[in-house]
């Protein structure tokens, strides 16, 4: 038997006792109140009865920047486009940017389109897709079609086309946070690819990356066969909400929409892809990141995204309004709830980037790696009881 407490001591270990107790509650009650966030008290459901996302809109800019010709990094057509959104976006009241960067021999030329909130924003949501279309169709069938520009309707004009919708509605939704349309330059020329995110990732702050809630990325988006992937890189919960989003709007199969149809088979986040595109910049800094992206264009077609990508076929006739709205309204969804802001827990995968452009084997999914918020909880809980103890201690041997 070892030598028990003497009577004098016992209040002050009662006292101590109590005091940790109050400071574990105190603490779990601080890490539970971080999952009350917006997204987990607005009622999703309620919200998709206000979505506006004009999928026949947005397939007409689709046309318009395939009508443009190749948006090559460099190029007039790619100077023309710049200037038309420019122009649109200052006028729904962005506060537009450019930033130009030399890669490769290239002039890329980023553009950012900045919307804040009329009060404090709580940080910025980056929305992303590239906009330069590839310059060698080296995928075709054809050899001689394999040295010509690929017209870049799915890979480039869909992911846009959808921004530029959302950009008419984003100033409407008053939201607490910046939003930022990124249009990128220069992921997909000859054998170098996301090289405008790289430069924009490069470029960044450390306040700004811990600003930053997220980083959304769409890519190949279009394709009237809609089937979006589970692409590798990504945050962990960026996915699940995502496929809850999908679910409310009836894009998962097996499920229930909010207006009681049934699902289609449109986000198939069971099939999981590793691909190297814009977002990893994003996820390496650790910024919790996203892929919205449809890896099967066409037939199927070994160590490629299918049978149209990269090729003369990546046309308009390929791509629909009605996939451009279903992942407009998608994102929509997501914006109206602050689905891509206010996190529970990070990603933790930084060495899990492929370094291919192509489809790559299956791999394992990033794992969380815990909650900051907790983190800090903990580390100043811990501090403070160490704090208590030494007090009470010394004032005990007084």
């Amino acid at each position: 038997m070892h030598q028990g407490v003497t009577p004098q001591n016992t209040p002050r270990h009662a006292l101590l006792t109590c005091i940790v107790l109050m400071l574990a509650t105190t603490m779990v009650q601080g890490s539970l109140a971080t999952t009350n966030t917006a997204y987990n008290l607005i009622d999703r459901c309620a919200a998709t009865d206000d979505l506006v996302f004009d999928g026949q809109a947005a397939n007409a800019s689709v046309q318009w920047q395939v009508d443009l010709g190749p948006r090559l990094p460099g190029s007039e057509v790619s100077a023309s486009f710049r200037e038309t959104i420019t122009n649109d976006l200052t006028a729904l009241g962005y506060e537009v940017s450019q930033q130009t960067h030399q890669r490769y021999g290239m002039n890329l030329t980023n553009v950012f389109a900045k919307w804040s909130p009329n009060g404090t924003s709580t940080g910025q949501l980056v929305l992303s897709a590239h906009y330069d279309s590839r310059n060698i169709a080296d995928q075709d069938d054809n050899e001689s079609n394999r040295s010509l520009p690929v017209p870049g309707a799915n890979d480039a004009a869909s992911g846009v086309a959808i921004l530029l919708e959302l950009s008419k509605h984003i100033p409407s939704m008053g939201l607490n946070h910046d939003v930022i349309l990124f249009f990128n330059d220069g992921e997909d020329q000859d054998q170098q690819y996301t090289l405008g995110a790289e430069a924009w990732a490069e470029n960044l702050t450390e306040e700004e990356v811990a600003s930053t809630h997220a980083f959304i990325l769409l890519d190949m988006v279009g394709d009237a066969d809609l089937q979006l992937h589970n692409v590798s890189p990504g945050n962990d919960t960026l996915k699940s909400r995502l496929v809850e989003l999908a679910t409310d709007l009836g894009m998962v199969n097996g499920t229930v929409a909010c207006d009681g149809t049934g699902g289609e088979d449109i986000v198939q986040y069971e099939t999981l892809v590793g691909v190297l595109d814009d977002h990893v910049h994003a996820h390496d800094l650790g910024i919790p990141s996203i892929d919205i992206m449809d890896t099967s264009y066409g037939e199927a077609k070994p160590y490629t995204f299918g049978s149209y990508w990269h090729t003369m076929e990546d046309t308009p006739d390929k791509v629909s309004a009605e996939s451009l709205s279903a992942v407009g309204r998608l994102v929509e969804l997501g914006l109206r709830t602050y689905a891509f802001v206010e996190f529970t827990e990070d990603d933790d995968a930084a060495n899990d980037v492929p370094d291919e452009t192509e489809p790559l084997n299956e791999a394992a999914d990033d794992g969380p790696k815990g909650s900051k918020t907790l983190a800090a909880f903990a580390a100043v809980g811990l501090f403070s009881i160490l704090m208590l103890i030494l007090v009470v201690e010394w004032k005990g041997k007084r």
